[in-house]
């Protein structure tokens, strides 16, 4: 009997240390970050003049996260369709013959590159080029980086709090980058303009991804340059990846 007691004793002991263990690391639980799934969702449209081909995130259970996602969406198709078909009666109008012989197509092409996602932060910048008429498209990119737990979207200072000079190291860091690259891809950087565009101010890093932290903890940011950003337009746009 005195043996059972013991053994009973012994077990009581060790469920409340368990107990008090679990209450004293609950604050590590709450911080681990479990994965979320992104589903993609399709949009084609191939409805004359139009053709369409979108690819969108939407995550199960982030509503909000999802309807900011679809006003996005539905945005650029509404600004897409309204001004190629004004385009397109414009050069009806112009030109009838040239237009029956030689139908116009308008383009619009949107995928989106993935950063962190997990219960913390989703981050997606949309890939954007759109066909309207004229004599060439038009490439752009629109980021959301969205703050899970409060629900709001993320802004660049957000990133790096009590750093009053993150634009100023932010700056720098693309610079260098920026000139390496081009040099390296266009032989020099004559006829650029990379202190301007990627100079300090909030206005020139606007895109930007936050990129899950690698195995050994590092997080990194990567900002996006569109075409005539800081270089001409048959240069292309660019992309800096740096710690933060």
């Amino acid at each position: 009997m005195k043996k059972i007691l013991i053994i009973i004793l012994i077990i009581l002991i060790a469920v409340v240390a368990v107990g008090v263990f679990v209450l004293l690391h609950s604050h590590i639980l709450e911080n681990i970050s479990t994965s979320l799934t992104i589903q993609d969702k399709q949009i084609a449209d191939n409805t004359n003049p139009f053709v369409i081909k979108i690819a969108y995130p939407q995550i199960n259970g982030l509503d909000d996260f999802n309807k900011k996602v679809e006003d996005i969406i539905d945005k650029e198709i509404k600004d897409f369709k309204t001004n190629s078909l004004e385009n397109d009666a414009a050069v009806k109008q112009v030109d009838p013959e040239s237009y029956a012989k030689y139908p116009r197509t308008y383009e619009l092409d949107i995928g989106y590159d993935k950063g962190q996602v997990d219960n913390n932060i989703v981050s997606v910048v949309f890939n954007i080029y759109k066909f309207e008429g004229g004599a060439h498209g038009n490439s752009y990119f629109v980021p959301l980086n969205y703050d899970v737990k409060n629900k709001k979207e993320i802004a660049l200072a957000d990133l790096f709090p009590n750093q009053t000079d993150y634009l100023q190291k932010i700056s720098a860091f693309c610079i260098a980058d920026l000139t390496k690259q081009i040099t390296t891809s266009l032989g020099s950087t004559d006829g650029t303009w990379i202190k301007d565009g990627a100079g300090p101010n909030p206005d020139n890093f606007q895109f930007f991804l936050i990129n899950p932290s690698t195995s050994s903890g590092q997080a990194t940011i990567t900002f996006y340059f569109p075409q005539y950003q800081v270089a001409f337009g048959a240069a292309g746009d660019f992309t800096v990846t740096m710690p933060r």
